[in-house]
């Protein structure tokens, strides 16, 4: 996801207010969950957003302030034959898993195997340097802020995609790094987060998904994985399908496919495409993950100190000019009144995900679909950022 600019926010401001001022308010039981009333209310409003945007299935996470969540399902996780969406479905949650990767890294850096200011090149175990600015160390911070300088646009959005060739032939390839200096400014690449996970792979000694299950997912006991072998059963993975115009939703992403792929050996230097956009979970582990983010003591997973450092701005620390964002995370700040989320969107495969919280309020808004028409609101797609908006709206103070 791109840091959107000040017009953007303006124009997300504008929309959201739409939503909000179309919901009335909305009662809560004791616990801070939504009464049967005011979810049938939210219910309504989210199914309208989904068949405008023609989804395929999705899953609405709301997490209160109160600590009770609230779920909506709606829709088929797969077509053919039809399987429903309900809150045990698992959907591949696209580039949200560059936010959970983040956990992991800071999880590392408290333990000591991983440095965010040190050269990767001491983690790799050779030199990884931009042709136009040789002389600056590539940093795990560059990498998590999206401004170490790598692009998509040069052999990984070609042979590095198929698995055809290692990291290595990557990093060395002059058509992977942009004409600027690392650390000085934001550009998204799918290529830098796939490095970094080759790094905390390199660091930690074991698979990357390894890593995630004993750093994140086991602590917050969630069903979760960059895997969908790992996912049982594989009758709760959802499909990914693409959605234009008025055709029929097309197969894109098929689950259990891939499921019942034989295992890979352990290979670092063909791990790249891991991190970047594989997660998978369900509708709790989304919950518990909003939670973990929205929360002031880290849940067992990172000091409080390391979890605010991810959602802080990254701008003037080392080897950081400009970012405007924090550690794999983007900021939406003056867009849904009452609430300055923090968090990530995910694009793959015709499927659309949203994870953002308000460390203030402790609430988030998490949304996964098995396939929804990608029409842009920049810098978010428009169905994602409706319900984001809706989703805050319900849970605006005093309702």
């Amino acid at each position: 996801m791109k840091n959107p600019t000040h017009d953007e926010r303006l124009a997300l401001r504008l929309r959201a207010q739409k939503i909000a001022e179309a919901l009335p308010p909305l009662r809560r039981r004791g616990d801070g969950a939504l009464t049967d009333e005011s979810r049938e209310i939210v219910r309504r409003q989210a199914a309208a957003i989904l068949r405008r945007n023609r989804a395929v299935g999705a899953s609405l996470v709301l997490c209160g302030p109160g600590g009770a969540d609230d779920v909506f399902c709606f829709g088929h996780a797969r077509l053919r034959p039809k399987a429903p969406v309900t809150e045990s479905t698992c959907f591949r949650i696209a580039s949200v898993s560059k936010l959970v990767m983040s956990f992991a890294a800071l999880s590392l850096a408290e333990s000591g195997l991983l440095d965010l200011d040190r050269d990767i090149s001491d983690d790799l175990g050779y030199a990884v340097r931009s042709p136009f600015a040789p002389e600056v160390p590539v940093t795990m911070r560059m990498l998590l802020t999206h401004t170490a300088g790598l692009t998509d646009s040069g052999p990984y959005g070609t042979r590095g995609l198929e698995g055809a060739c290692t990291l290595r032939e990557l990093l060395d390839a002059d058509e992977s790094w942009r004409d600027r200096t690392p650390g000085a400014s934001f550009e998204y690449s799918n290529l830098g987060a796939g490095v970094a996970g080759v790094v905390i792979e390199r660091a930690a000694g074991q698979p990357f998904d390894d890593v995630l299950q004993a750093r994140v997912f086991a602590p917050l006991g969630i069903r979760a994985s960059y895997d969908p072998r790992r996912i049982a059963p594989a009758g709760d993975l959802a499909n990914g399908y693409a959605v234009r115009g008025l055709l029929p939703p097309r197969l894109r992403y098929n689950a259990a496919r891939l499921a019942a792929r034989p295992p890979e050996p352990f290979d670092p230097e063909r791990d790249y495409l891991i991190a970047a956009g594989r997660m998978i979970t369900d509708s709790r582990g989304l919950a518990r993950l909003i939670r973990l983010f929205a929360s002031a003591d880290g849940m067992g997973v990172l000091a409080p100190a390391s979890l605010q450092m991810m959602r802080t701005c990254q701008d003037g620390a080392p080897g950081i000019v400009h970012a405007g964002r924090g550690l794999n995370c983007a900021f939406l700040p003056d867009v849904f009144p009452g609430f300055s989320p923090v968090g990530h969107q995910g694009v793959a495969y015709g499927m659309c995900a949203e994870l953002f919280a308000d460390p203030a309020s402790g609430c988030g808004v998490g949304l996964m679909t098995s396939g929804v028409r990608l029409v842009r609101q920049p810098p978010l797609m428009r169905a994602g950022f409706d319900l984001l908006a809706l989703g805050f709206a319900a849970q605006r103070p005093g309702d």
